[in-house]
């Protein structure tokens, strides 16, 4: 009888001790998880600087696709994922907050581009078309292949196979597209069915006008113009040697943007509802909330753009960012 107890007592202690050994790996994995996570944001932050502000190929450097860009969408990514998070914690637990993050992060690592010329009238417009699709397929693989190179390093499952996919859904659904009758730009692959990570980043990248306001659209919109326009970038190094006609030609294009924003913003605001889909009833009344500056954004286009037109080409290159 004392031996069959003894042996109890041994049984006991054992499933204790595996019971406290898997508590200690869970928490061990937790704080790799968070450690990793703080590191995949800086060594996203790193790529996009190294490549688009640093780099000497001065073609590379990009006035939009750059740090300021890339911060801004994460803080606003944070910002939708924390809400949803505290709205509903089980149906959006904190560890898909995190991967939200880490993929809005990464979302534009990767920005390759081609010269596209264009022939108007007695001028040729040279764009700068991004590869879409190709840009954020390469992102994705970068994102996937840090969570992987993650558990590698740890000798342990960080990240798992539902988090490399959900994160890379994030980063493929920003893929642009463009509504021809609101004016606006669109995210084709988010559907009713996309998942919250996709729907999180998808908001955060479009998301200046209504969450940040005019104080982040109107210069994020000057330098995405900049940045598209290569010829007038390249013509304004050396701004002594623009004739008279091109700088009307110029004026016209920038004019011609401001004045695009409004509708821009509007389309945006039009579309809210059905990018919200998918959410529960009041995560999603939680997340529109968020929404509050589209009216400010498209008020403060349309003064802008009145304000320019009256500005000589000279004012208003610099008041493009030129």
């Amino acid at each position: 009888m004392t031996f069959i107890q003894n042996n109890s007592i041994l049984e006991i202690d054992k499933i204790v001790m595996i019971s406290e050994g898997i508590q200690l790996e869970s928490e061990k994995k937790e704080v790799l998880f968070n450690e990793y996570i703080e590191q995949g944001i800086n060594n996203a932050l790193i790529l996009v600087r190294q490549r688009f502000e640093d780099t000497v190929v001065e073609k590379d450097k990009l006035p939009f696709h750059n740090t300021v860009h890339t911060k801004d969408m994460w803080q606003r990514a944070v910002r939708i994922a924390s809400t949803i998070n505290q709205a509903d914690p089980e149906f959006f637990p904190q560890r898909s907050a995190k991967i939200a993050e880490l993929a809005a992060i990464y979302h534009d690592t990767v920005q390759r581009w081609v010269e596209s010329p264009v022939k108007e009238g007695n001028f040729e417009k040279i764009m700068r078309r991004r590869l879409s699709g190709d840009n954020e397929k390469a992102s994705a693989e970068e994102f996937v292949e840090f969570m992987e190179q993650a558990n590698r390093n740890s000798g342990i499952e960080i990240f798992t196979d539902t988090d490399k996919a959900a994160g890379k859904e994030g980063i493929m659904v920003t893929v642009p597209g463009f509504d021809l009758e609101r004016g606006t730009v669109i995210q084709p692959s988010l559907t009713a069915e996309s998942g919250v990570i996709a729907r999180i980043v998808a908001l955060a990248d479009l998301g200046a006008a209504g969450m940040d306001g005019p104080g982040k659209f109107l210069p994020e919109g000057d330098a995405l113009f900049r940045e598209e326009n290569l010829d007038i970038l390249n013509a304004l190094k050396k701004p002594e040697d623009i004739s008279d006609e091109e700088k009307d030609y110029y004026r016209m294009r920038m004019l011609g943007w401001m004045k695009l924003q409004y509708k821009f913003v509007s389309g945006r605001k039009a579309l809210l509802e059905k990018e919200l889909m998918g959410l529960p009833k009041d995560t999603k009344a939680a997340v529109r909330k968020l929404f509050d500056k589209f009216d400010a954004s498209i008020e403060a286009a349309e003064e802008i753009a009145n304000q320019r037109e009256k500005m000589t080409f000279e004012e208003l290159a610099a008041a493009t960012g030129y």
